[in-house]
């Protein structure tokens, strides 16, 4: 049985309450003008976070080619530079000189996007001065915590907002809808439901005091005036090496 509180809520293990519909209404899943652009009211820190995947076009003389696709998570079209736009931009290379990292260790994670691994990038698309391709900035990457979960359902940065309740349920829990100036609160939130083991899902809870948790996942609601969101995915920052 889910809880309340805020790490037992995250802890949880148990089956969610059958729903009287497949999909509980969730306020922040589609895409619509309130979503907002990049630079605009986001205090959040929730936008230019991208999905990518790497180009594995076999390459030719006149075609661009060994680079990666990127898309916006929740949005439908993605801004790729220089007034243009589309489902998923073509960048030519990824910039890691924004995260601090080294360079061996920014190398191992572009391997790991090379080799197919799904990772989260927070940065900025940006057209090189003569034309010639463009290139992922990056100032952030997120590693996904479950080694079988799947991006599906609302994208979220969610984070514990400092709320605290004399009685439950408490809405002690803020999720911010990622590319998109729209949020809600949360009384409930099951990383669990994504796969991982105990330990993972605990080490990721601490980080809700933090820098947050990405998580893709499912709107669902325990019990009367509670609400939640149960993973099918989630991530968590990587930290900067120090060495």
């Amino acid at each position: 049985m889910l809880r309340t509180s805020l790490f037992s809520a995250v802890l949880a293990l148990g089956i969610l309450p059958a729903c009287a519909t497949d999909r509980p209404v969730d306020e922040l899943a589609d895409e619509t003008a309130a979503d907002g652009q990049a630079g605009k009211g986001d205090e959040s820190g929730s936008f230019t976070y991208f999905s990518v995947e790497p180009d594995l076009r076999a390459c030719s003389f006149d075609a661009r080619c060994g680079g990666f696709f990127v898309s916006r998570p929740n949005r439908s079209t993605t801004i790729c530079g220089r007034g243009s736009s589309g489902e998923r931009c073509y960048v030519d290379q990824i910039d890691w000189s924004g995260t601090g990292m080294p360079a061996s260790v920014a190398h191992a994670y572009e391997e790991r996007l090379r080799a197919g691994e799904t990772l989260i990038l927070k940065g900025d698309i940006a057209p090189d001065p003569a034309d010639r391709g463009s290139s992922l900035l990056v100032t952030e990457v997120w590693v996904p915590g479950s080694p079988n979960g799947v991006n599906d359902g609302v994208a979220v940065l969610v984070k514990d907002n400092g709320i605290r309740c004399i009685k439950a349920p408490c809405p002690s829990i803020t999720e911010h809808k990622l590319n998109s100036t729209q949020s809600a609160q949360l009384t409930d939130l099951d990383l669990a439901q994504s796969g991982a083991d105990a330990e993972t899902v605990e080490l990721a809870s601490s980080q809700l005091f933090g820098d947050g948790v990405l998580v893709f996942g499912d709107r669902y609601y325990p019990k009367k005036g509670a609400k939640g969101r149960a993973a099918n995915q989630f991530y968590t920052r990587a930290p900067v090496p120090l060495f």
